[in-house]
């Protein structure tokens, strides 16, 4: 399983969808401690696009489980990685993985 650090994230403004109360792309760096402990620690969040809704105080802290994905897993140490990021009214959330840069 991957493990998931959590980092202080940037407020940014947007505007609402129907049913989803944040929809954000987050960056972050990958770090590996082993061959089986793969974590990522976010460091910014933006609107995933014009039309999305991504509001995240400075010293709120998200926490929540990556989907597994060999992509993440075969990344190098230090790799950037793109992830969207979308959760519902209901409280309800889904983590998507959007690419890896070296």
């Amino acid at each position: 399983m991957t493990a998931v650090s959590t980092a202080v994230l940037l407020a940014l403004p947007g505007f609402a969808l129907a049913q989803t109360e944040k929809d954000c792309l987050l960056e972050g760096t990958v770090h590996k401690s082993g061959e089986a402990e793969t974590g990522v620690t976010f460091h910014s969040a933006r609107r995933y696009d014009e039309d999305a809704r991504c509001r995240v105080r400075r010293s709120e802290k998200m926490e929540f489980k990556l989907p597994a994905d060999p992509r993440l897993q075969e990344a190098p140490d230090g790799s950037t990685v793109k992830y969207r990021y979308q959760e519902q009214k209901d409280g309800s959330s889904k983590t998507e993985l959007v690419s890896i840069g070296a």
